[in-house]
């Protein structure tokens, strides 16, 4: 019976220390993803700014295109109009920049729905890999698209270089994979932008659509006539197809106990329960297998503390994050606005309207890196439970979000709201998320009309918070949980796109799920469950 209960034990424990040390792994990836998405959405408002400027008129100077494509080393640039037709172009431009109409590109496609974009790498005219980011405008005459055509070997630097610095130890390698599963950026030097990698790594890739993440192990060469394996987590970058992969070793990745290793403990467990049922008339054996029982809970105990080990490690790998990148913002923001002030009176429009939004954009990064932080350390943040009554924690809320509205007067109404067993600060993050949402989205409506209710579904409590607000498209609607993936434009809405992916986490955390529905212009529904027994 003792060797069943330890059996039994065991398993379990392999099992979810796997599961957290994966979980971790994938956390990892999501905050380099994230970063990457950070990085190269704060280089947008600037080069909107200055598009808007140079081809916001009836009319586009194809000049301007090619001294910028000179000074920028581009192969090639042009701007779409509202109908994806190409308005001017820089020399070297495809055959479908000549003035065709309709959509010129999966990129202009996409831009034209109001999001920056960038392309899958294809071949340009002269063999060499290339990677368009499409930038949307607006003008007087409509939304326009400006296209940048990067040499891939020029992000291909920038990315691998920046992936060294962003894996969790030496044995990790990092990689920025487009839709198609080719590099753009590796950790690993001598890897040109365009490889493949091998087709098991693919084929984890392609197991998932590329907007969601993904992970799996997969078998590798480590030495002649030896094969080990590696885990790979692949997490995707919003505003692309591209995904951030980082592989580990799997001896690496698991604690030894737990790990790549699992048949060994399962070896010795299976021969000394045959040895036990040869010998159960022993005193003596029975004595030993009591002692194996105590050298195995040690082994446990050991797990859990290399575990807490890791996770002290990634937390220390978001403060590393968070100050690394603080300081140059603060530098960018201070500097900015001391030449803002000594030359009051030097500066023209043009130079102040750019500091000002060098200035803007250090402020969106600072918050993006705020909130990516409070997403990561939600995985490590323990539960709380207590009895939370919802009726008042809601109402609590809106009486707060009815004060910072300036007049405007919002309708709430709230059903029969149960007290629940739930952690109460994460529980109020939730529906302070979720009804923050609901005020933002319901901004130009005359009558905005906010419901928060609960009922009971399957033997579950499940609780709503609705309203008439704008809504959104169903067909996106896998990507509103995930880490900076917005369904708005920033400049209508503003957010960073991390507060559903909080709320999911938390409500997770619960062992619950969270759901939403919509219709365009219909407002829409987001619905969680709280699982009281989970933790």
């Amino acid at each position: 019976m003792l060797l069943g209960v330890f059996g039994y034990v065991l398993a379990n424990s392999q099992t979810a220390s796997r599961h957290e040390a994966q979980q971790r792994f994938l956390a990892q990836a999501t905050i380099a993803a994230g970063l990457t998405k950070a990085i190269f959405s704060a280089t947008v408002a600037p080069e909107v700014a200055a598009a808007s400027k140079a081809y916001g008129g009836a009319t586009v100077d194809p000049r301007t295109l090619t001294a910028l494509t000179r000074s920028s080393r581009l192969a090639y640039a042009y701007i779409a109009g509202p109908d994806g037709q190409v308005l001017a172009a820089s020399p070297g431009a495809p055959a479908l920049a000549s003035g065709t109409p309709g959509v010129a590109s999966v990129a202009v496609a996409q831009a034209l729905g109001g999001h920056e974009w960038f392309s899958d790498l294809f071949r340009g005219s002269h063999g060499q890999y290339l990677i368009d980011q499409a930038i949307p405008f607006s003008t007087g005459f409509g939304r326009r698209v400006e296209v940048l055509a990067y040499p891939a070997s020029l992000l291909a630097g920038f990315l691998s270089s920046y992936l060294v610095g962003a894996l969790p130890d030496k044995t990790s390698q990092g990689f920025v994979l487009d839709g198609h599963g080719r590099i753009v950026g590796s950790s690993v030097s001598g890897v040109a932008a365009g490889k493949l990698p091998s087709t098991q790594f693919l084929a984890i890739l392609a197991s998932a659509p590329v907007a969601s993440a993904v992970q799996g192990e997969y078998n590798v060469s480590i030495s002649t006539g030896r094969r080990g394996a590696r885990y790979v987590v692949a997490a995707p970058i919003s505003g692309s197809d591209w995904r951030v992969g980082i592989t580990e070793p799997t001896s690496t990745l698991y604690p030894a106990d737990v790990g790549s290793q699992w048949w060994v403990i399962w070896l010795v467990f299976v021969a000394f329960a045959l040895a036990a049922l040869g010998c159960l008339y022993l005193l003596r054996r029975s004595l030993g297998g009591a002692a194996q029982l105590v050298k195995q809970a040690h082994h446990v105990e050991v797990v859990n503390a290399e575990l807490q080990a890791t996770n002290g490690e990634l937390n220390a790998f978001s403060y590393s994050v968070s100050h690394d990148l603080r300081a140059p913002l603060r530098a960018i923001d201070g500097f900015s606005r001391i030449v803002i002030e000594d030359n009051e009176g030097t500066l023209t429009d043009s130079q102040r309207r750019y500091l000002d939004l060098v200035r803007d954009n250090t402020q969106v990064m600072g918050a993006l890196i705020d909130d990516l932080l409070s997403f990561s350390r939600l995985a490590n943040q323990p539960l709380n439970r207590r009895t939370v009554r919802t009726a008042e924690l809601v109402e609590d809320l809106e009486r707060e979000l009815v004060g910072e509205q300036s007049g405007r007067i919002v309708e709430f109404t709230n059903g029969e709201l149960p007290a629940v067993q739930a952690d109460p600060a994460l529980l109020r993050q939730v529906f302070a998320n979720l009804l923050g949402n609901a005020v933002k989205y319901t901004r130009q409506r005359e009558r905005p009309e906010i419901t928060v209710d609960s009922e009971r579904r399957d033997g579950e409590q499940v609780f709503m918070v609705r309203d008439n607000g704008v809504g959104f498209d169903m067909r996106y609607a896998e990507k509103l949980f995930q880490v900076f993936q917005r369904l708005h434009r920033a400049e209508e809405y503003e957010g960073t796109g991390v507060g559903l992916a909080i709320v999911q986490r938390i409500v997770t955390r619960h062992g619950g799920r969270v759901w939403a529905e919509s219709k365009l212009d219909e407002g829409a529904t987001f619905y969680f469950t709280l699982s009281e027994g989970a933790s």
